[in-house]
């Protein structure tokens, strides 16, 4: 970004992808603003769903708010009294003026709560007349249907009105999806276009495959606005094939892994090169297991972290989801929807599952019991048939 000589720099939300950062993420988020600081170049962070503070937690964006720096978070703090900060809702929805005739309106992951208005906060985002209005904000633009598939562990989706969109901005920046472009049927280079700034970070299991990066938003003196997605460097990331636990026994699933965590590059030159550590990315999902199949696998999860000792990061995740087909993509696609059938164990693993990892309670407890209930539920119906359903929008 400095290279690309960029008078501003804004970033849109989840900066540690956690809302109590460690130590040496603090420290390390420090040390690359301060690259920018002493370029001399203005910055401004929004607060997304993974850094918002729960409780009297505040977002962990709160630690990069440096004012004296000349960085601006966009955060609630009940610390700040009428009139401190940045209006006309501090914390939810600010609009910073960095720069004479440019108005960045910015929208948190705080502001789209809907329960605000049960408290008298109702965030409308107007632009400013005579102002190059760009509007920043975290969340899922109700009109792209490929965002119904970000997964967002924590807490409630909250949409990004689409008449939001219709209100004369002259660019709209979006963050939580990670996939980095233009949003289709708004991917117009002119006034109402919408654009995702993606994830400087390799993809997760939920993401597309695609380019990472950021937008480069040039504001021209006639006042029109181009962006331009550009890409950068990832680090060598492997998805592995995702394993169904119904259809192999632990031992078959260890050997499988094993032969592949065996059959992989796991160090790279060029990552070496660029940064220092060489090794890849290693991800593994396995579908499908019982409370017995995983007390089992994270046993031998020890071994695993052995083998792929040489990866940047190994890991290895039990989604509790059907093994069925994952539901494909909106938009003129069919969807297909599995597993609502009368199979009450596997309903019961599923829910129950879900239920004692959001409630706390400890596995050496959870699994046993989880055990003997789905002993007993798989005796109360055999199902010999599985309902299909395609659903086109």
């Amino acid at each position: 970004m400095l290279d690309a000589g960029v008078q501003g720099i804004i970033d849109g939300g989840d900066l540690t992808h956690r809302s109590r950062p460690l130590p040496r993420d603090v420290e390390h988020a420090h040390r690359v603003d301060d690259l920018r600081a002493r370029a001399g170049i203005w910055g401004l962070g929004n607060s997304g769903n993974h850094c918002a503070g729960a409780g009297t937690d505040i977002s962990a964006m709160g630690t990069m708010h440096r004012p004296d720096l000349g960085i601006h978070a966009v955060y609630p703090d009940p610390r700040r009294g009428p009139g401190d900060g940045t209006g006309p809702y501090p914390g939810l929805y600010e609009i910073h003026q960095p720069v004479e005739g440019l108005a960045i309106h910015t929208v948190s992951h705080y502001g789209l709560d809907r329960s605000l208005s049960d408290a008298g906060i109702h965030i409308d985002p107007v632009p400013l007349p005579g102002h190059v209005n760009l509007f920043v904000c975290h969340g899922t633009f109700e009109a792209d249907g490929r965002l119904f598939h970000c997964i967002n562990a924590d807490g409630q989706e909250r949409p990004i009105p689409l008449e939001w969109a219709h209100r004369g901005w002259d660019a709209l920046l979006l963050s939580h999806y990670h996939s980095l472009g233009a949003v289709p049927g708004h991917d117009h280079d002119g006034p109402g276009q919408v654009w995702y700034t993606g994830s400087s970070l390799t993809r997760g299991f939920s993401d597309d495959l695609g380019p990472r990066g950021w937008l480069h938003v040039t504001v021209e003196d006639t006042g029109r606005v181009h962006v331009e997605a550009r890409t950068i460097w990832q680090r060598p990331q492997y998805d592995l094939d995702v394993i169904n636990g119904t259809e192999l026994t632990t031992d078959e699933i260890d050997q499988l892994i094993t032969t592949r965590l065996s059959g992989l590059e796991l160090e790279n030159g060029e990552a070496a090169r660029l940064t220092g550590a060489a090794g890849a990315i290693v991800r593994q999902r396995i579908v499908g297991t019982t409370a017995a199949q995983r007390s089992a696998l994270r046993a031998l999860q020890p071994r695993w972290r052995r083998l792929a000792a040489a990866t940047a990061s190994w890991q290895v995740d039990f989604p509790h989801q059907n093994s069925g087909s994952p539901a494909q993509g909106f938009g003129g696609r069919q969807r297909l929807i599995t597993g609502r059938v009368t199979d009450y164990g596997h309903e019961l693993d599923v829910r129950s599952a879900a239920l004692a990892r959001q409630i706390g309670v400890p596995d050496a407890i959870s699994e046993r019991v989880q055990s003997t209930a789905l002993d007993w539920a798989r005796k109360i119906v055999q199902p010999d048939t599985v309902n299909e359903l395609a659903v086109s929008e």
